[in-house]
């Protein structure tokens, strides 16, 4: 019995050095094989129970494979910007195919020698598929697991079949959430700017008034790239306002802000002619604030013979910049609040004022303007050339805006009215004097002047004569502003109250703030103050809420401004809040000094960052550390569109192997946890380099030579007790 035991025990022996062997014989095959782990061989005993103290009962020997997956072989170079290796823990999740299906099997991997097959999908020398988190701007949507790339935003996301956006849940590895990185499907394509983050120190000793500007630039849905002017204004104690310049192509453009039911903050259009209007060409203006009036302009050869109801305007002008300066005359004089319009670079520009109402402007029987083209009808495709220019949010400044509506200088003689708290009068003839205390010393003002020698009345001179006798006999004159035919009051944060009473004028249309009963009727007795509440009761002083409020300490308070929305004439998809594609403004956070600051010194711009690309042909790619998949384009652009994960193991070398150098998760490996590279004990992502085989030669060949031995061993055991056995059956 114990003679057959050893011979048994010889043969166990005999399998356990084999299997040895074969680990060897893997490890030093594998010696090129990128990222695999070797495997060692232990041993153990196989004991059975001994029945007696004078008789031993042999057993034998086990042994036991095991890989060392979690251990990190040597990084080396190489000249692929695709040969990735990992630095740490972690590994990369993979495919068998590169779509995977229900029935496909997730693996994970180091082995990081990606290369395009011929669909452009990134695929291992195993022939398994990368996948990643696809990557898309952020739309704001708090649904979103947002990255932050070098200041701009990005979520986890992408479009499915039907167009829309489906909402990475970074924890779960399927086919819904995780996606192939196609480097063929990235050229050719141009990207609108979503986000537009910036950080600049806006001098603390600047005055009211000041102003400081910095360039930015953004990209439309068709590549454009547009130049941005930013404006920033002084306009109280630790306050600044905050304006954009409109860029050519644009019809209009707002400043709202997302955190105040995206109130509106800034608004400007335009309207750019490229040639000098035909005859009979028209642009028609509705101002919100007189609902039942409509503007139409109209150019003719011959205004002096012009019969019809429209406003005429000449076209018989030798260049497109004279065409355009007659129009903003007229607009000017009949349009409210007329100092909105200027001209530049044959361009009609209007900017809305505090006061100003809501307008709708009508550009399609003006073809020789780009506006013509703006808002294409959604059935037909057919451009509407209709547009809006927003009124600034009425919950968020503090102001007054007065229109002459008479048709006659007649309509305002003899009716005394209050403004800044002196009385004044319209009177025919030379303009008497008086201390504007009351209505028998009201301060006259002279209509003669506003009728034209041909019988026109001009509201806009007769609010001129009017502001300039307000301004030299009240206090804080700064506040009142002539703009065509409206008088517009906006008090400053140190201003005294304004008390205004036009009820006994009559002809005149808007509205006022009143600092007790709020928005009021221009033909209303009312007191502005330079005090005015927000809906949530917070105190503001001046004419509008800040675009920038800042704390003592020089850092921001609070914003006003969170969005920038722009309707295109040039075929470009509009920009715009509601359908969640408007530009997302990052001017820092509130309480700390990543952004913009207000400290002693000059104005200094510290950055200066957007998303989109205007068109490109792709020509490489890049992966850093976090494992962000940046595309690189021939124009310069780059663009983040995937980000490879993580995924790490409580026991990684629990998992099973597979061929190919992959491995499955197991019971005893534990469930995946996908993390973002470098982050969460997650290794480091390192590009242009391959992890090498844990396998060292020496100490395999060394080991080899231990199990050859131990292997020879084993075979006299089993020899020698053969001989024993021979000796016993020659006994019979």
């Amino acid at each position: 019995m114990s003679i057959l035991g050893s011979m048994r025990s010889g043969v166990a022996g005999l399998a356990a050095q084999s299997n040895a062997f074969s680990a060897i014989s893997d490890n030093i095959s594998n010696l090129s094989t990128v990222g695999y782990k070797q495997t060692d061989t232990a041993f153990k005993t196989l004991v059975t129970k001994q029945t007696s103290t004078s008789a031993y009962s042999s057993g034998g020997v086990q042994s036991v494979s095991r890989q060392e997956i979690s251990t990190q072989g040597l990084l080396s170079s190489s000249a692929s910007s695709t040969d990735l290796a990992i630095s740490g823990n972690g590994y990369f999740v993979v495919n068998q195919s590169a779509n995977p299906g229900n029935s496909d099997m997730w693996a994970y991997t180091r082995a990081g020698s990606f290369t395009k097959d011929t669909n452009g999908y990134l695929r291992n020398a195993g022939g398994f598929y990368a996948q990643a988190w696809s990557l898309l701007p952020w739309n704001g949507s708090p649904e979103a697991s947002v990255v932050n790339i070098q200041g701009i935003n990005y979520m986890k996301a992408y479009y499915d079949e039907n167009g829309q956006i489906f909402y990475i849940n970074d924890n779960i590895i399927d086919s819904n959430n995780l996606k192939p990185i196609n480097l063929a499907t990235i050229g050719g394509t141009a990207t609108s700017t979503t986000q537009l983050s910036m950080g600049a120190n806006l001098p603390a000793a600047s005055l009211n008034g000041a102003n400081q500007k910095l360039s930015a630039l953004i990209y439309d849905s068709l590549g454009n790239a547009s130049n941005l002017s930013v404006d920033y204004t002084k306009i109280g104690s630790n306050s600044w306002g905050m304006g954009i310049s409109i860029p050519s192509g644009a019809a209009s453009l707002t400043l709202t802000n997302g955190a105040d039911n995206n109130s509106v903050y800034y608004a400007a259009g335009q309207l750019e002619f490229t040639s000098i209007p035909t005859n009979g060409a028209q642009v028609s203006i509705t101002d919100a604030t007189m609902p039942d009036k409509t503007y139409v302009f109209e150019f003719v050869d011959d205004v002096a013979g012009y019969t019809g109801d429209n406003i005429a305007v000449s076209n018989k002008v030798p260049s497109v910049s004279e065409a355009v300066t007659n129009l903003l005359e007229a607009m000017r004089e009949n349009v409210p609040s007329g100092d909105r319009f200027t001209a530049a670079n044959n361009s009609i520009k209007i900017v809305q004022s505090l006061g100003g109402g809501a307008l709708t402007i009508d550009a399609s029987k003006m073809l020789a303007s780009i506006q013509s083209a703006v808002n294409p009808n959604e059935t037909t495709g057919i451009p509407t050339g209709v547009f809006d220019i927003a009124a600034l949010d009425k919950a968020t400044k503090n102001c007054a805006a007065i229109t002459f509506t008479a048709e006659n200088a007649a309509a305002y003689v003899g009716h005394p009215f209050i403004i800044g708290g002196k009385y004044f009068k319209f009177v025919e003839g030379q303009a008497g004097t008086g201390d504007g205390e009351s209505e028998d010393t009201a301060l006259q003002i002279s209509v003669d002047g506003a009728t034209d020698t041909a019988g026109k009345f001009h509201p806009e001179i007769l609010v001129e004569q009017l502001y300039n006798v307000v301004t030299a006999n009240v206090a804080n004159s700064e506040c009142y502003h002539a703009s065509g035919k409206t008088l517009e009051i906006e008090p400053t944060s140190t201003s005294a109250d304004i008390a205004i009473d036009l009820s006994g004028l009559g002809n005149v249309s808007g509205e006022i703030r009143d600092g007790e009963k709020g928005w009021v009727s221009a033909t209303t007795d009312a007191v502005m103050s330079n005090t005015f509440r927000l809906a949530d009761q917070t105190e503001q002083r001046g004419s509008q809420v800040p675009a920038i409020m800042f704390n003592a300490d020089g850092t921001p308070k609070s914003f006003g401004v969170t969005d920038l929305n722009v309707v295109w004439s040039n075929g470009a998809k509009n920009m715009n809040v509601v359908s969640g594609n408007s530009v997302r403004i990052s001017m820092g956070n509130v309480g700390t000094n990543d952004g913009f600051t207000q400290l002693s010194g000059d104005f200094t711009t510290s950055y200066i960052k957007q998303d989109g690309a205007k068109f490109g042909n792709y020509s490489g790619v890049n992966v850093d550390e976090n494992g962000i998949v940046t595309a690189i384009f021939d124009n310069g652009e780059t663009r983040p569109i995937a980000m490879m994960p993580l995924a790490t193991f409580s026991n990684p070398n629990g998992m099973t192997s597979l061929t190919g150098n992959v491995w499955i998760a197991s019971d005893e490996s534990g469930a995946a946890m996908l993390r973002q590279a470098s982050s969460n004990g997650a290794g480091e992502i390192t590009s242009y380099s391959l992890e090498e085989s844990t396998v060292d030669l020496a100490n395999e060949l060394s080991n080899m030579v231990v199990v050859q031995r131990a292997y020879s061993a084993s075979t006299k055991i089993i020899t020698t007790a053969d001989e024993m056995l021979d000796e016993l059956t020659r006994m019979i």
